[in-house]
């Protein structure tokens, strides 16, 4: 371990290495400023901290990175279409190395009114929309990485949506990082704003196209006036070798409807916090995902379905599907405020194990201060079913191919929920793949 590693903080080395971030205006000079004070002397979260218990940060600690923007884009494929969906082919914004690209982003065909830029040129220009909401809803009192990104943040994604308008099609934003040799972080900022009985499908991609060592630490905040409809699909394909942290933070009003839809497969480390609140009657969230490790992987979901008001449902359901010595963690809280009375929640976490060797921890959590609720929550951690591997072995097929379909099976009902049909098709191909590849599938077969 280096010198300066053993005696500086490891965010305080992320800090020294950012340097001062591009002014963009006065209210984000005075959240960066904030964040740093927050930052400054501040060590990682430990296993003695509840909310990182078993997510281990001592191997990010022992990294060494500089700021992503410093890194030349090698190894980037002269033609990045293959990456964009065909639903998206007019509505996407394309990020390189956590660096907006010009050159690979389109909106040509947005409804009159909407916004789909680069978050920096729109704080730049001041837009009042985008200057309120900004820094309002991800908190950093219990996230370090949350006031990492506010301090460092340079760009990112920027929609608006105004009263009444519908996008018909997906807005893609992909975030796209090169393989170097170098470690290099990044911490992008999306701003999502939906208008009064507005309505969008947001897809956020995040692809390593190498097998190198890198930080992705972006944040999320979303906030939907009343009636408002949003579909929200992450995909995290990162690097192997990386760590990916993020934050997302949903405020939902009145007559309200987020629907989230996450699938977890690359990094080292991935780490997602999410938050919904519902500030008004009348609200749905979903909060669905899906996560496959395998090898040495640690996926780490905490969630908080916040319930304020009267009248309100909720939805989650967690998958994960564990090989190898793989490691998936779930922690979900849904709060029922005293004043949200007829609130419906239910909350599911599913774990797969393929191999012996896996582990997952699981906590669904309810905290509940009204009487006139029905909420349910519940948690399974388990091999295949013998009887549906019985059956399926007595109509002639084979016992590895039978372990095959049946763990597509387990991961398929996310998919199928998410509404576009090419990211569809595409995660089906990655779970095939995943199956097909899998050690354990074949050695207990």
């Amino acid at each position: 371990m280096k010198q300066r590693q053993r005696e500086t903080p490891f965010l305080d080395r992320l800090l020294l290495s950012a340097g001062p971030a591009e002014p963009l205006h006065q209210k984000v000079e005075v959240l960066r400023q904030e964040a740093r004070t927050f930052l400054t002397g501040r060590q990682l979260p430990t296993a003695r901290d509840e909310e990182w218990k078993y997510c281990g940060l001592k191997s990010l600690e022992r990294e060494d990175f500089v700021p992503a923007g410093q890194i030349a884009e090698k190894d980037m494929p002269l033609d990045l279409k293959s990456y964009i969906y065909p639903e998206a082919e007019h509505h996407h914004l394309t990020f390189i190395n956590g660096v907006f690209s010009d050159r690979w982003s389109q909106t040509d065909r947005l409804p009159e009114g909407v916004i789909v830029a680069n978050l920096a040129d729109v704080l730049k220009q001041g837009h009042p929309e985008a200057v309120r909401y900004i820094g309002q809803y991800a908190q950093w009192e219990d996230d370090p990485f949350v006031s990492l990104n506010t301090a460092v943040f340079s760009g990112g994604a920027f929609i608006y949506v105004p009263d009444g308008v519908h996008i018909e099609e997906p807005v893609q934003l992909l975030f796209v990082n090169c393989g170097v040799k170098e470690g290099y972080f990044m911490a992008p900022r999306c701003l999502v704003i939906g208008g009064s009985s507005s309505s969008m499908t947001v897809v956020e991609d995040h692809i390593g196209l190498g097998d190198n060592t890198y930080l992705n630490c972006p944040v999320s905040e979303i906030t939907l006036a009343e009636n408002a409809h949003m579909t929200h699909v992450k995909l995290q394909r990162d690097s192997k070798k990386a760590f990916h942290i993020s934050r997302l933070a949903a405020n939902i009003s009145r007559d309200s409807n987020y629907k989230s839809y996450s699938v977890q497969l690359g990094s080292l480390l991935s780490r997602s916090d999410v938050k919904a609140v519902l500030t008004d009657e009348n609200t749905h969230a979903t909060l669905d995902g899906l996560v496959m490790v395998n090898g040495n992987q640690l996926s780490d979901t905490h969630s908080v379905m916040d319930h304020t008001m009267p009248n309100c449902t909720s939805h989650q359901l967690h998958k994960c599907i564990i090989d190898g010595e793989g490691t998936s963690v779930f922690n979900g809280k849904i709060f029922v405020r005293q004043d949200a009375q007829k609130t419906d929640a239910f909350q599911e976490n599913r774990n797969l194990q393929l191999s012996n060797t896996g582990t997952a921890y699981t906590k669904p959590q309810l905290e509940i201060f009204a009487d006139d609720v029905s909420c349910s929550h519940g948690a399974t951690i388990g091999q295949l079913n013998a009887e549906e591997m019985f059956y399926l072995k007595t109509r002639g097929l084979g016992a590895a191919r039978t372990r095959e379909l049946l763990t597509y099976g387990f991961a398929i009902d996310v998919i199928d929920s998410i509404p576009v049909r090419s990211i569809r098709e595409r995660l089906s191909k990655e779970v095939k793949e995943f199956t097909s590849k899998s050690r354990s599938i074949k050695q207990y077969a």
